[in-house]
């Protein structure tokens, strides 16, 4: 019976009942079992296509303003694994999980999840064959879940108008189910069944049919004004305190059509409560990445991730103002960016080195990037345009202006081609204050800020095949010395390079393991003066065992490299730069979770004026302690730099950092955070009070307390104090 069931979903449509009533929504899912059941899960990983230990049950209804789904989910419940936290926030858990693509274009959809203990998870499921899953998308949506003697069940009450879709007689959308069990292994069980076989995740979906326009009826108009106090001091010869601020501004949405929204901001809130944790920054040529995390930007950032990583929004470091708009019209996506700032920055790229500017520079920022789908649902053609145009001042402006083409085309199911490419228009400001450090020649040109005007290009291609037991691909990448985009995270130009990897992989299911996988890559780079930079061979062993959710891996590499010394202005050859890497994470205990690795090896100690042969360690751990109500994670990396194996020590560094919260409800939380880097010698101390009752509505305690520890004393370097409150509601 079941087999018939999902052969008839599968190839017709599951029609959703209309409710004649308004559903409680308390996790109890009584008012949804007269309706049509699904129970056809089976299990997707370890072992594909078995029938689950345990039953799963799901109701799916909708009414004139919602889409509801229920879910029974058989068990001991003993055995659960369930912890209150604030929404998105992780921590392996039992849950279930619905994947909704609205446009049943079987490429990008939403997610919605929760565990036992009704925790809010929402994100953007991407495009195949990667199929990466993002949690920083928040929208609105309600969901309640109860524990039983026998089962734990819940409801998800998702209203209309936080999705996105076409305005049509009729809604077809596409489907995937899961809930997922951690128990000895990471038990994941789904409807319908999905082939590792098949790299479209959502192509393997079960078509969702609503059978009448949609017409709701929900307000289109959303504001969220902020406000945010401050006390802050700072150390110069003497400690200097209240210096108090207060900035209010306001952020608003405006749905123009049902997958088009207009999104607009009078001095937008672009503050980052969450605190970045450190990364060791000695003794590396390059500036670093922190990941984006201001709220502004999350929605519809899938559509700028491009493999050229040409828009990096935390360029945008200070706006008066930004509007952006994004949707879908008819086969178009559609994400444009405009915004004022009054601290431009800049991350200068060169052969092998790049540099980090903050200035007081004002710049008007201009984005627009379209998508058009051609061939099949999973195939499309892409343009980006970027303009960032620096006011002038005492000094002439500058510019910075790219345009771009792209696609990705997949056939047969199994292949994926890829290509990337950007042109790049530069006029640098007049202004040779900015950048002090030993000046640059690249090509006819130098890094003076000297109001030099050149061209550059960028390009990336990409072949890939994925298969249940193969994946492989092929990449290429080109970067002329003159490309640069002022508001993306180009850390290097002026290279040539392919990069070839085959990665098998076996599930045996048996004598301990899940799966075995192992990867063979090999890359070769060159300059512009075709001069081999880099050659470079590794093997890696990835095994996933069938206890206490444990994984590692194994890894060797081999490479020569010829590095450009910014200081002689001449290039130094490495030979034989061999380096071993082996982590490890497992889940040993329902409440302690870990992970730990190190990378040791040869390596480049990047000195003054000679750059050096050297031989590293790095060694790293992780530990996470799990309670209903509380988590403490803590970890941290220890560097250790040496001109020869374990001789004449250049470097020990460290950073530690821990984490404490505890959940007095699902809303409302207490965190505190400690870091510290050995090298700076900054402690840092992070307590942040948070109550959150929507995504956008939100109360903020908190202090960020930088110090500095001599031998006998700590005392503060900096110190903030801040309060925010923001509020949104709906015209």
């Amino acid at each position: 019976m079941k087999s018939i069931l999902f052969l008839y979903l599968f190839l017709y449509a599951y029609k959703v009942e209309k409710l004649n009533f308004t559903p409680v929504i308390d996790g109890i899912i009584n008012e949804f079992e007269n309706f049509e059941k699904i129970d056809s899960f089976f299990e997707v990983s370890p072992e594909e296509g078995k029938i689950p230990p345990v039953k799963t049950e799901c109701y799916i209804a909708y009414d004139e303003n919602n889409i509801y789904f229920a879910f029974k989910c058989y068990d001991d419940v003993k055995n659960i694994r369930k912890t209150l936290t604030k929404r998105d926030n992780f921590t392996m858990d039992d849950m279930v999980v619905i994947y909704l693509d609205t446009y049943g274009k079987e490429r990008e959809g939403y997610i919605f999840g929760t565990n036992p203990l009704g925790v809010q998870y929402d994100g953007i499921k991407g495009p195949p064959p990667q199929n990466l899953e993002d949690w920083t998308f928040d929208t609105y949506f309600e969901v309640k879940s109860s524990i039983s003697d026998s089962f734990w069940s819940c409801e998800f009450k998702i209203p209309f108008s936080s999705l996105r879709f076409e305005n049509k007689e009729k809604q077809e959308w596409k489907v995937c189910l899961a809930r997922i069990r951690p128990r000895q292994s990471l038990e994941i069980y789904g409807f319908p069944l999905i082939s590792r076989n098949n790299p479209s995740f959502f192509g393997q979906g079960v078509t969702l049919l609503i059978p009448e326009r949609i017409y709701s009826r929900e307000r289109k108009n959303e504001f969220i004004p902020y406000l945010i106090g401050s006390e802050s001091g700072y150390r110069e010869e003497k400690y200097y305190k209240k210096i108090y601020k207060f900035n209010s501004g306001l952020t608003a949405k405006t749905k123009i059509l049902q997958n088009l929204i207009l999104d607009y901001a009078i001095r937008p809130d672009f503050a980052q409560i969450e605190t970045d944790f450190p990364q060791i920054d000695v003794n590396t040529p390059f500036a670093l990445y922190y990941p984006e995390k201001r709220p502004l930007f999350m929605e519809g950032k899938e559509m700028i991730e491009t493999p050229i990583n040409a828009i990096y929004t935390r360029m945008i470091n200070n706006p008066l103002y930004a509007l952006k708009l994004t949707g879908r019209i008819s086969n178009f996506d559609l994400y444009f960016l405009s915004s004022y700032d009054k601290n431009a920055l800049y991350i200068l790229p060169f052969e092998d080195a790049s540099f980090f500017l903050l200035t007081d520079k004002k710049s008007f920022i201009n984005l627009l990037r379209l998508k058009y789908d051609f061939l099949n649902k999973e195939s499309y053609l892409g343009i980006l345009t970027m303009d960032r145009e620096v006011q002038k001042d005492e000094f002439n402006n500058g510019f910075n202006r790219l345009f771009g083409f792209d696609t990705k085309i997949r056939f047969q199911k199994h292949y994926t081609f890829e290509y990337q490419g950007i042109y790049s228009s530069i006029k640098e400001p007049e202004d040779t204050n900015l950048f002090r450090r030993p000046y640059l020649e690249f090509k006819d040109y130098t890094s003076k800020f000297d109001g030099e005007k050149f061209d550059g290009f960028a390009q990336k291609a990409s072949f890939r095949i994925s298969f249940r037991n193969l994946f492989s691909s092929i990449d290429y990448s080109d970067y002329s010395p003159t490309f640069r985009s002022d508001l993306g995270y180009i850390k290097r130009n002026d290279f040539k390079k392919i990069n070839i990897n085959i990665s098998p992989v076996i599930y045996p299911n048996k004598y301990g393991f899940n799966s075995i996988s192992s990867s063979f890559k090999y890359g070769k780079e060159l300059n512009y003066e075709n001069i081999v930079k880099n050659e470079n061979f590794s093997f890696g062993f990835y095994p996933t065992l069938s206890f206490a959710q444990t994984s590692f891996g194994i890894s060797w590499s081999k490479s020569n490299e010829r590095i450009f010394n910014i200081y002689i202005k001449d290039y130094e050859y490495f030979k034989d730069l061999k380096n071993l890497n082996f982590w490890v994470n497992s889940v040993p205990f329902k409440r302690l979770s870990f992970e730990t690795g190190f990378n040791t090896g040869n390596s480049v100690y990047y000195a003054y004026p000679h750059y050096l042969p050297a031989y590293q360690i790095s060694i790293w751990s992780y530990f996470s302690l799990l309670f209903t109500k509380f988590i403490f994670s803590f970890g941290g990396e220890r560097y250790y730099l040496y001109k020869e194996k374990y001789k004449n020590l250049i470097y020990d560094v460290s950073t530690f950092w821990a984490s404490f919260n505890y959940s007095f409800t699902q809303n409302l939380s207490l965190r505190f955070i400690f870091t510290y880097n050995t090298y700076h010698k900054n402690p840092g101390f992070y307590p942040l009070i948070s109550y959150q009752l929507t995504p956008f509505t939100l109360f903020y305690f908190g202090a960020n307390i930088n110090t500095i520890k001599y031998p006998h004393k700590i005392e503060g370097s900096d110190h903030q104090i801040f309060l925010k409150l923001q509020y949104s509601f709906k015209i």
